[in-house]
């Protein structure tokens, strides 16, 4: 476990308005003694630490960063640097120090997967085995079934063949095993009918939202991908109240839409093309101007029970207020640099038959703009 204590004694110094002089003289040693323990150049001897925590009115263990809240923030901030960092190799380096440092936590084993998953082939080769390990041991230790569910998926993708079916077989065989569904059955049985019906309006949210935003198999298929997201975007204006598609609605809106301009230009329907494509700008700049932590409408009351998403979170706002954690709610992330990706990305080969034309150039203009690239 990392010790916190350099950053917290300065932390708490400044909160109370001391100097390292003022401090000094509380314990009665050198300024130069506290500036070092600042600098994470050593630590005082043991003896002194209820001393200090006592002098800043805390406990030692908040003191050294070691009790429960110090670890959560201490998690939260990893994660919060790991997910904001752009650059693939510092991503992957900040995970490693992190699970290094902290092997038995699940978050960060979780997160360190989920980082090694998204690189380039080659560049992840290395890590497998890391990766097949890490996935172990979430599935011997973890109790959260997100994290369980997800190692099992990525062991399905990595391991040999000869050890496929063990892994499908922890898989869930249907999806009313998965724990939104098994609930709803529960409430339906203890007729909790408030409960039922609201856990019914969580379920619906996720298996649209699985929809809406996954891969599908027509990606080789211009004419199929543009059908494909064709219906998906009907699917999405049939959200609409008085007209208008719920703002918790917009980027999976917005990105079927670029979806859409890339297999119409791939049928050569390139008029028919820039209109989804400048379609698609349209709605991602309105999106990315809605701040992060928002709690998003998502469409009729009988439909989704009041629930809401929170824009750049994991988590559903249920309407006592409370927020419930769901995977797939990463649909609701930032995603601001998602149409620069998409536009000078290399798996999108049907926008190459444009891509030097002066109203592409103008689009991938906008979209650099729009993930602060410009």
């Amino acid at each position: 476990m990392e010790l916190l204590f350099a950053e917290n004694l300065r932390k708490f110094r400044r909160e109370r308005n001391r100097t390292q002089e003022q401090l000094a003289d509380a314990l009665g040693i050198s300024p130069q003694s506290v500036s070092k323990w600042e600098r994470s150049d050593g630590y005082p001897d043991i003896t002194m630490l209820p001393r200090i925590a006592e002098y800043f009115g805390i406990s030692v263990d908040t003191l050294l960063g070691s009790d429960e809240e110090s670890r959560q923030s201490d998690l939260r901030r990893f994660l919060d640097t790991a997910r904001s960092t752009e650059d693939e190799d510092e991503r992957l380096r900040l995970c490693l120090d992190y699970t290094k440092q902290h092997p038995e936590n699940d978050d960060a084993a979780h997160e360190l997967c989920w980082v090694i998953t998204t690189l380039p082939q080659k560049k992840r080769e290395p890590y497998l085995p890391l990766l097949r390990d890490t996935c172990k041991k979430i599935l011997e230790r973890s109790t959260q079934q997100v994290y369980r569910e997800n190692a099992v998926k990525i062991l399905c993708r990595i391991c040999e063949e000869h050890e496929l079916e063990n892994w499908l077989e922890l898989c869930a065989q249907e999806y009313k095993a998965y724990r939104g569904e098994v609930l709803e059955s529960r409430f339906m049985e203890q007729k909790q009918w408030d409960a039922c019906r609201l856990r019914n309006g969580i379920n619906t949210l996720q298996i649209l939202q699985h929809f809406l935003f996954r891969s599908h198999c027509s990606w080789k298929d211009a004419d199929c991908a543009r059908k494909w997201n064709e219906y998906r975007l009907r699917i999405i204006e049939t959200f609409a109240v008085d007209g208008e598609i719920p703002r918790g609605w917009l980027c999976a809106y917005a990105m079927n839409h670029i979806r859409l301009a890339s297999a119409l230009f791939g049928c050569g329907e390139k008029e028919e093309g820039y209109r989804a494509l400048e379609r698609s700008l349209d709605l991602f700049e309105t999106w990315t101007a809605i701040p992060d932590g928002t709690a998003l409408e998502l469409g009729e009351q009988w439909l989704f029970r009041g629930v809401r998403a929170v824009k750049d979170g994991w988590t559903i706002l249920l309407p006592d207020g409370t927020e419930e954690y769901s995977n797939l709610m990463s649909e609701f992330l930032n995603w601001s640099d998602f149409p620069l990706r998409a536009l000078t990305g290399p798996n999108w080969e049907w926008f190459d038959a444009v891509r030097e034309e002066e109203r592409y150039r103008e689009a991938v203009r906008r979209a650099r703009k729009m993930a602060g690239d410009a």
